[in-house]
Protein backbone atom coordinates (compact mmCIF):
# COMPACT_ATOMS: atom_id res chain seq x y z
CA UNK A 1 0.00 0.00 0.00
CA UNK A 2 1.60 3.38 -1.30
CA UNK A 3 2.48 5.63 2.02
CA UNK A 4 -0.17 8.59 2.40
CA UNK A 5 1.26 11.70 1.67
CA UNK A 6 1.39 14.36 4.53
CA UNK A 7 1.91 17.95 4.78
CA UNK A 8 -0.27 18.79 1.98
CA UNK A 9 -1.56 22.22 3.34
CA UNK A 10 0.67 25.45 4.04
CA UNK A 11 0.46 28.19 6.81
CA UNK A 12 -0.15 30.20 3.59
CA UNK A 13 -2.99 28.97 2.61
CA UNK A 14 -4.17 28.55 5.69
CA UNK A 15 -3.90 32.17 6.57
CA UNK A 16 -5.98 33.19 3.47
CA UNK A 17 -8.86 30.91 3.93
CA UNK A 18 -11.96 33.21 2.89
CA UNK A 19 -15.01 32.91 5.03
CA UNK A 20 -17.58 29.96 2.57
CA UNK A 21 -20.79 29.51 2.60
CA UNK A 22 -20.83 25.56 3.34
CA UNK A 23 -18.74 23.66 5.59
CA UNK A 24 -16.02 22.63 4.05
CA UNK A 25 -13.00 20.08 4.95
CA UNK A 26 -9.27 20.29 4.13
CA UNK A 27 -7.25 17.75 4.01
CA UNK A 28 -3.58 17.68 5.16
CA UNK A 29 -2.80 13.74 4.72
CA UNK A 30 -2.28 11.66 7.33
CA UNK A 31 -5.91 11.84 8.89
CA UNK A 32 -5.54 15.38 9.52
CA UNK A 33 -8.32 17.90 8.69
CA UNK A 34 -8.64 21.45 8.93
CA UNK A 35 -12.42 21.93 9.18
CA UNK A 36 -13.20 25.14 8.38
CA UNK A 37 -16.33 26.35 9.08
CA UNK A 38 -19.20 28.70 6.97
CA UNK A 39 -19.37 30.65 10.09
CA UNK A 40 -15.92 31.63 10.01
CA UNK A 41 -14.38 28.97 12.86
CA UNK A 42 -11.34 26.57 12.20
CA UNK A 43 -10.73 23.25 14.05
CA UNK A 44 -8.37 21.04 13.31
CA UNK A 45 -9.87 17.32 12.88
CA UNK A 46 -7.92 14.05 13.44
CA UNK A 47 -9.60 10.82 11.39
CA UNK A 48 -9.02 7.61 11.81
CA UNK A 49 -10.25 3.78 11.65
CA UNK A 50 -10.08 2.65 15.00
CA UNK A 51 -7.27 -0.19 15.74
CA UNK A 52 -10.45 -1.92 18.63
CA UNK A 53 -13.44 -1.87 16.83
CA UNK A 54 -12.62 -1.08 12.84
CA UNK A 55 -15.15 2.15 13.08
CA UNK A 56 -14.56 5.19 11.22
CA UNK A 57 -13.58 8.23 14.46
CA UNK A 58 -12.96 11.60 14.50
CA UNK A 59 -11.22 13.90 17.23
CA UNK A 60 -10.90 17.36 17.68
CA UNK A 61 -6.92 18.26 18.44
CA UNK A 62 -8.25 22.50 19.17
CA UNK A 63 -8.99 25.01 16.60
CA UNK A 64 -6.94 27.72 14.63
CA UNK A 65 -4.69 29.82 14.57
CA UNK A 66 -5.05 28.83 19.35
CA UNK A 67 -3.20 25.46 17.43
CA UNK A 68 -0.95 26.24 14.85
CA UNK A 69 -0.61 24.22 11.49
CA UNK A 70 2.84 22.91 13.21
CA UNK A 71 1.60 21.94 16.50
CA UNK A 72 -1.71 20.65 14.71
CA UNK A 73 0.79 18.30 12.70
CA UNK A 74 2.34 17.22 15.59
CA UNK A 75 -0.52 16.10 17.45
CA UNK A 76 -1.56 14.00 14.49
CA UNK A 77 1.75 12.47 14.21
CA UNK A 78 1.56 11.33 17.94
CA UNK A 79 -1.79 9.80 17.49
CA UNK A 80 -1.02 8.04 14.43
CA UNK A 81 1.96 6.42 16.79
CA UNK A 82 -0.52 5.83 19.07
CA UNK A 83 -2.55 3.93 16.47
CA UNK A 84 0.37 2.29 15.08
CA UNK A 85 0.55 0.54 18.79
CA UNK A 86 -3.01 -1.27 18.11
CA UNK A 87 -4.64 1.58 20.48
CA UNK A 88 -7.73 4.03 19.82
CA UNK A 89 -6.31 7.41 20.28
CA UNK A 90 -9.81 8.89 22.14
CA UNK A 91 -9.68 5.76 24.35
CA UNK A 92 -6.10 6.23 25.36
CA UNK A 93 -7.50 9.96 25.89
CA UNK A 94 -10.46 8.90 28.04
CA UNK A 95 -8.23 6.94 30.25
CA UNK A 96 -5.18 9.61 30.27
CA UNK A 97 -8.40 11.88 31.63
CA UNK A 98 -9.44 9.52 34.23
CA UNK A 99 -6.27 9.25 35.78
CA UNK A 100 -5.85 12.67 35.51
CA UNK A 101 -9.06 13.05 37.80
CA UNK A 102 -8.17 10.63 40.16
CA UNK A 103 -4.67 12.40 40.73
CA UNK A 104 -6.82 15.21 41.38
CA UNK A 105 -8.91 13.71 44.16
CA UNK A 106 -5.65 12.08 45.38
CA UNK A 107 -4.30 15.21 46.16
CA UNK A 108 -7.61 16.78 47.36
CA UNK A 109 -7.94 14.07 50.16
CA UNK A 110 -4.17 14.09 50.58
CA UNK A 111 -4.82 17.75 51.67
CA UNK A 112 -8.23 16.61 53.52
CA UNK A 113 -6.06 13.99 55.47
CA UNK A 114 -5.32 15.74 58.76
CA UNK A 115 -3.79 14.35 61.66
CA UNK A 116 -7.50 14.76 63.15
CA UNK A 117 -9.23 13.24 60.68
CA UNK A 118 -7.11 10.22 60.32
CA UNK A 119 -7.02 9.94 64.13
CA UNK A 120 -10.74 9.44 63.68
CA UNK A 121 -10.81 6.93 60.94
CA UNK A 122 -8.29 4.79 62.96
CA UNK A 123 -10.63 5.25 66.08
CA UNK A 124 -13.57 4.10 64.20
CA UNK A 125 -11.34 0.82 62.10
CA UNK A 126 -9.52 -0.21 65.34
CA UNK A 127 -9.22 1.87 68.40
CA UNK A 128 -13.20 1.13 69.09
CA UNK A 129 -12.07 -2.37 69.24
CA UNK A 130 -10.63 -1.63 72.64
CA UNK A 131 -12.02 -1.79 75.96
CA UNK A 132 -12.26 1.66 76.71
CA UNK A 133 -13.70 1.93 72.81
CA UNK A 134 -9.68 4.32 72.03
CA UNK A 135 -10.89 7.42 74.69
CA UNK A 136 -7.66 7.25 76.52
CA UNK A 137 -5.81 7.85 73.46
CA UNK A 138 -7.81 10.24 72.49
CA UNK A 139 -7.65 12.24 75.52
CA UNK A 140 -3.86 11.98 75.51
CA UNK A 141 -4.04 12.83 71.58
CA UNK A 142 -6.19 16.15 72.26
CA UNK A 143 -3.53 17.11 75.11
CA UNK A 144 -0.68 17.27 73.06
CA UNK A 145 -1.01 16.30 69.82
CA UNK A 146 -3.64 17.91 68.50
CA UNK A 147 -2.88 21.43 69.35
CA UNK A 148 0.84 20.58 67.82
CA UNK A 149 -0.33 18.78 64.55
CA UNK A 150 -3.64 18.33 64.70
CA UNK A 151 -4.33 20.26 61.62
CA UNK A 152 -1.40 19.26 59.72
CA UNK A 153 -1.68 16.97 56.66
CA UNK A 154 -0.58 13.52 57.77
CA UNK A 155 1.90 12.82 54.82
CA UNK A 156 3.43 16.31 55.83
CA UNK A 157 4.25 15.62 59.84
CA UNK A 158 8.05 15.38 60.38
CA UNK A 159 10.63 13.79 62.87
CA UNK A 160 10.91 17.52 64.31
CA UNK A 161 7.11 17.84 64.52
CA UNK A 162 6.84 14.96 66.60
CA UNK A 163 9.51 15.80 68.74
CA UNK A 164 7.79 19.06 69.23
CA UNK A 165 4.82 16.82 70.55
CA UNK A 166 6.77 14.84 72.75
CA UNK A 167 8.13 17.67 74.52
CA UNK A 168 5.06 18.80 75.93
CA UNK A 169 4.86 15.95 78.63
CA UNK A 170 8.66 16.13 78.82
CA UNK A 171 8.08 19.44 80.22
CA UNK A 172 5.44 18.83 82.64
CA UNK A 173 8.07 16.19 84.14
CA UNK A 174 5.75 13.04 82.92
CA UNK A 175 8.53 11.01 80.97
CA UNK A 176 6.50 8.12 81.41
CA UNK A 177 3.57 9.48 79.65
CA UNK A 178 5.87 10.77 76.97
CA UNK A 179 7.20 7.20 76.18
CA UNK A 180 3.63 6.38 76.21
CA UNK A 181 2.32 8.75 73.51
CA UNK A 182 5.24 7.62 71.25
CA UNK A 183 4.16 4.42 71.76
CA UNK A 184 0.83 5.92 70.72
CA UNK A 185 1.82 7.71 67.79
CA UNK A 186 3.56 4.34 66.88
CA UNK A 187 0.84 2.63 65.96
CA UNK A 188 -1.37 5.60 64.56
CA UNK A 189 1.49 6.33 62.39
CA UNK A 190 1.60 2.25 61.65
CA UNK A 191 -2.34 2.50 60.29
CA UNK A 192 -2.09 5.50 58.13
CA UNK A 193 1.06 3.79 56.21
CA UNK A 194 -1.02 0.64 56.04
CA UNK A 195 -3.75 2.87 54.15
CA UNK A 196 -1.35 4.34 52.19
CA UNK A 197 -2.28 7.62 54.13
CA UNK A 198 1.59 8.27 54.32
CA UNK A 199 4.96 7.00 53.05
CA UNK A 200 6.68 8.10 55.66
CA UNK A 201 6.95 6.94 59.52
CA UNK A 202 8.13 9.98 61.25
CA UNK A 203 8.26 8.02 64.58
CA UNK A 204 10.19 5.56 63.27
CA UNK A 205 14.21 4.97 65.25
CA UNK A 206 12.41 7.00 67.78
CA UNK A 207 12.65 4.64 70.92
CA UNK A 208 11.62 5.12 74.59
CA UNK A 209 14.81 5.39 75.89
CA UNK A 210 15.83 8.31 73.71
CA UNK A 211 12.51 10.10 74.42
CA UNK A 212 11.12 9.91 78.28
CA UNK A 213 14.27 7.25 79.53
CA UNK A 214 13.87 4.17 80.40
CA UNK A 215 11.28 3.52 82.59
CA UNK A 216 11.63 1.84 86.00
CA UNK A 217 8.69 -0.68 87.60
CA UNK A 218 6.96 1.37 89.74
CA UNK A 219 7.42 -0.29 93.72
CA UNK A 220 5.57 2.11 95.84
CA UNK A 221 2.75 1.42 98.34
CA UNK A 222 1.47 2.42 101.45
CA UNK A 223 2.83 1.15 104.62
CA UNK A 224 1.00 0.67 107.85
CA UNK A 225 1.74 4.09 109.23
CA UNK A 226 0.72 5.98 105.98
CA UNK A 227 -2.38 4.00 106.02
CA UNK A 228 -3.49 4.88 109.50
CA UNK A 229 -2.12 8.64 108.60
CA UNK A 230 -4.72 8.73 105.64
CA UNK A 231 -7.40 7.46 107.74
CA UNK A 232 -7.08 10.44 109.22
CA UNK A 233 -6.36 13.02 106.72
CA UNK A 234 -9.33 11.76 104.01
CA UNK A 235 -11.94 13.29 105.89
CA UNK A 236 -10.45 16.38 106.03
CA UNK A 237 -9.22 16.55 102.67
CA UNK A 238 -11.52 18.41 100.73
CA UNK A 239 -12.16 14.69 98.98
CA UNK A 240 -15.61 14.03 97.96
CA UNK A 241 -17.19 11.58 100.12
CA UNK A 242 -17.66 8.76 97.35
CA UNK A 243 -14.28 8.99 96.16
CA UNK A 244 -12.83 8.50 99.71
CA UNK A 245 -15.15 5.28 100.25
CA UNK A 246 -14.00 4.10 96.52
CA UNK A 247 -9.82 4.67 97.70
CA UNK A 248 -10.80 2.22 100.64
CA UNK A 249 -12.83 -0.20 98.53
CA UNK A 250 -9.73 -0.43 96.20
CA UNK A 251 -7.70 -1.13 98.80
CA UNK A 252 -10.02 -4.06 100.38
CA UNK A 253 -10.20 -5.88 97.06
CA UNK A 254 -7.07 -5.22 95.43
CA UNK A 255 -8.84 -4.12 91.85
CA UNK A 256 -7.75 -2.55 89.40
CA UNK A 257 -8.79 1.24 89.16
CA UNK A 258 -10.97 0.69 85.36
CA UNK A 259 -12.32 -2.66 87.05
CA UNK A 260 -14.48 -0.60 89.95
CA UNK A 261 -14.73 2.58 87.90
CA UNK A 262 -16.39 1.05 85.41
CA UNK A 263 -18.60 -1.80 87.21
CA UNK A 264 -22.23 -1.42 87.70
CA UNK A 265 -24.61 -2.43 90.52
CA UNK A 266 -25.40 -5.34 88.64
CA UNK A 267 -21.92 -6.92 89.07
CA UNK A 268 -22.50 -6.68 92.70
CA UNK A 269 -24.15 -9.65 94.55
CA UNK A 270 -24.94 -8.46 97.78
CA UNK A 271 -26.66 -11.65 98.93
CA UNK A 272 -23.54 -13.66 98.13
CA UNK A 273 -20.85 -11.03 98.83
CA UNK A 274 -19.22 -11.05 95.54
CA UNK A 275 -18.23 -8.47 93.40
CA UNK A 276 -17.97 -9.83 89.54
CA UNK A 277 -15.92 -8.69 87.09
CA UNK A 278 -16.98 -10.02 84.25
CA UNK A 279 -14.24 -10.55 81.03
CA UNK A 280 -14.63 -7.45 79.28
CA UNK A 281 -13.95 -5.14 82.33
CA UNK A 282 -10.79 -7.32 83.12
CA UNK A 283 -7.24 -5.94 81.84
CA UNK A 284 -5.97 -9.64 81.13
CA UNK A 285 -9.64 -10.53 79.95
CA UNK A 286 -10.48 -13.11 82.64
CA UNK A 287 -13.11 -12.83 84.87
CA UNK A 288 -12.95 -12.67 88.17
CA UNK A 289 -15.11 -12.54 91.19
CA UNK A 290 -14.03 -10.72 94.16
CA UNK A 291 -15.75 -11.13 98.03
CA UNK A 292 -16.47 -8.62 99.79
CA UNK A 293 -14.82 -8.50 103.57
CA UNK A 294 -17.35 -6.93 106.07
CA UNK A 295 -14.89 -3.87 105.66
CA UNK A 296 -15.48 -3.39 101.66
CA UNK A 297 -19.26 -4.37 101.79
CA UNK A 298 -19.43 -1.34 104.45
CA UNK A 299 -18.06 1.06 102.03
CA UNK A 300 -19.61 -0.32 99.12
CA UNK A 301 -23.07 0.64 100.81
CA UNK A 302 -21.86 3.97 101.61
CA UNK A 303 -21.09 4.39 97.96
CA UNK A 304 -24.21 2.58 97.00
CA UNK A 305 -26.39 5.23 99.43
CA UNK A 306 -25.23 8.11 97.70
CA UNK A 307 -25.97 7.09 93.76
CA UNK A 308 -28.84 6.78 91.75
CA UNK A 309 -27.44 5.14 88.53
CA UNK A 310 -26.26 1.98 87.18
CA UNK A 311 -22.86 2.96 87.71
CA UNK A 312 -21.02 2.36 91.02
CA UNK A 313 -19.27 5.80 90.63
CA UNK A 314 -21.16 7.81 87.96
CA UNK A 315 -19.65 10.94 86.18
CA UNK A 316 -21.18 14.51 86.82
CA UNK A 317 -24.04 13.91 84.50
CA UNK A 318 -24.83 10.26 85.29
CA UNK A 319 -24.82 8.82 81.78
CA UNK A 320 -21.38 6.85 82.59
CA UNK A 321 -18.92 6.17 85.49
CA UNK A 322 -15.87 8.55 86.13
CA UNK A 323 -12.75 7.81 84.38
CA UNK A 324 -9.22 7.65 86.19
CA UNK A 325 -7.89 10.58 85.02
CA UNK A 326 -10.33 12.38 87.42
CA UNK A 327 -10.11 10.42 90.41
CA UNK A 328 -5.94 10.45 89.81
CA UNK A 329 -6.50 14.40 89.41
CA UNK A 330 -8.20 14.50 92.78
CA UNK A 331 -5.59 12.70 94.92
CA UNK A 332 -2.45 14.56 92.99
CA UNK A 333 -3.93 17.79 93.44
CA UNK A 334 -3.47 17.24 97.09
CA UNK A 335 0.01 16.96 97.27
CA UNK A 336 1.34 19.62 95.51
CA UNK A 337 5.25 20.20 96.97
CA UNK A 338 4.26 23.87 96.39
CA UNK A 339 1.12 26.23 97.34
CA UNK A 340 1.43 28.03 93.35
CA UNK A 341 -1.67 27.41 91.05
CA UNK A 342 -3.46 25.85 93.39
CA UNK A 343 -6.38 23.79 92.03
CA UNK A 344 -8.03 22.75 95.09
CA UNK A 345 -8.38 24.55 98.49
CA UNK A 346 -6.02 22.48 100.46
CA UNK A 347 -3.10 21.08 98.10
CA UNK A 348 -0.96 19.58 100.42
CA UNK A 349 -4.17 17.56 102.32
CA UNK A 350 -2.53 14.06 101.12
CA UNK A 351 0.77 14.36 101.33
CA UNK A 352 2.20 10.72 103.10
CA UNK A 353 5.91 10.25 104.83
CA UNK A 354 7.13 7.81 101.83
CA UNK A 355 6.70 10.37 98.67
CA UNK A 356 4.33 11.15 96.20
CA UNK A 357 1.39 8.03 95.68
CA UNK A 358 -0.82 7.30 93.25
CA UNK A 359 -4.38 5.68 92.58
CA UNK A 360 -2.77 2.69 91.10
CA UNK A 361 -0.97 2.49 94.17
CA UNK A 362 -3.32 1.02 95.82
CA UNK A 363 -3.63 -2.48 94.19
CA UNK A 364 0.20 -2.79 95.17
CA UNK A 365 -0.52 -2.03 98.72
CA UNK A 366 -3.63 -4.67 98.56
CA UNK A 367 -1.45 -6.88 97.74
CA UNK A 368 1.73 -6.07 100.07
CA UNK A 369 -0.65 -6.38 103.04
CA UNK A 370 -2.37 -9.92 102.00
CA UNK A 371 1.79 -10.97 101.85
CA UNK A 372 2.12 -9.39 105.24
CA UNK A 373 -0.47 -11.15 107.13
CA UNK A 374 0.29 -14.53 105.73
CA UNK A 375 -1.19 -14.92 102.70
CA UNK A 376 0.65 -17.81 100.65
CA UNK A 377 1.70 -15.39 96.99
CA UNK A 378 0.12 -18.42 95.05
CA UNK A 379 -3.22 -17.20 96.62
CA UNK A 380 -2.72 -13.54 96.39
CA UNK A 381 -1.96 -13.72 92.88
CA UNK A 382 -5.45 -15.32 92.10
CA UNK A 383 -6.98 -12.99 94.14
CA UNK A 384 -5.41 -9.93 91.76
CA UNK A 385 -6.66 -12.20 88.84
CA UNK A 386 -2.99 -11.85 87.42
CA UNK A 387 -1.73 -14.62 84.92
CA UNK A 388 1.17 -16.88 86.38
CA UNK A 389 4.39 -16.16 84.53
CA UNK A 390 4.71 -19.86 84.86
CA UNK A 391 3.12 -21.42 81.42
CA UNK A 392 3.36 -24.98 83.06
CA UNK A 393 1.64 -24.11 86.01
CA UNK A 394 -0.62 -21.85 84.32
CA UNK A 395 -2.14 -24.41 81.60
CA UNK A 396 -2.19 -27.62 84.43
CA UNK A 397 -2.98 -25.77 87.57
CA UNK A 398 -6.43 -24.41 87.08
CA UNK A 399 -7.86 -24.40 90.58
CA UNK A 400 -10.07 -21.21 91.69
CA UNK A 401 -9.12 -21.83 95.43
CA UNK A 402 -12.34 -19.70 95.94
CA UNK A 403 -12.22 -20.87 100.05
CA UNK A 404 -8.70 -19.79 100.23
CA UNK A 405 -9.78 -16.30 98.16
CA UNK A 406 -12.64 -15.78 100.64
CA UNK A 407 -10.29 -15.94 103.61
CA UNK A 408 -7.60 -14.07 101.88
CA UNK A 409 -10.13 -11.33 101.48
CA UNK A 410 -11.84 -11.59 104.91
CA UNK A 411 -8.27 -11.19 106.67
CA UNK A 412 -7.22 -8.44 104.74
CA UNK A 413 -10.54 -6.57 105.42
CA UNK A 414 -10.01 -7.17 109.03
CA UNK A 415 -6.56 -5.81 108.80
CA UNK A 416 -7.65 -2.48 107.00
CA UNK A 417 -9.93 -2.25 109.84
CA UNK A 418 -7.85 -2.45 112.50
CA UNK A 419 -5.68 -0.31 111.02
CA UNK A 420 -7.87 2.60 110.02
CA UNK A 421 -9.05 2.33 114.15
CA UNK A 422 -12.50 1.54 113.28
CA UNK A 423 -14.39 -1.19 114.61
CA UNK A 424 -16.92 -4.21 112.84
CA UNK A 425 -19.64 -3.83 115.48
CA UNK A 426 -20.25 -0.20 114.55
CA UNK A 427 -20.98 -1.08 110.84
CA UNK A 428 -24.64 -2.25 109.62
CA UNK A 429 -24.84 -2.65 106.12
Amino acid sequence: MPKARLHLLSSLQIERLQTVETDQMLNDGGGLYLFNRRHGSKEWIFRYSSPLSGQRRKQSLGTYPDTSLKQARALASSKRDIISRGLDPIVEMQKHRQIEITNVNKREEYGRNTVKVVFQAWKRAELQNRKDKGDEIERAFEKDVFPVIGNKVIGEVTRNDIKFVLERPLKRHVNRMANRLLSDLKQFFGYAEDEELTHQDPTRRLIKDRVGGKEKSRQRYLDQKELKLLAGLLPVSGLKAEYQHLIWLLLATGCRVNEILRARWSHVDWENRFFHIPSELSKNTLKHVVFLSDFALWHLARLKATQTTEWIVPNRSGTGPITRQVLTKQVTDRQQKTLGNQRVNNPQALILPNGRWVIHDLRRTAGTLMQEIGILPYIIKKCLNQKTEDKIIETYQRAALTDHQQEAFHKLGSYLDQLTQTTLTTRSV
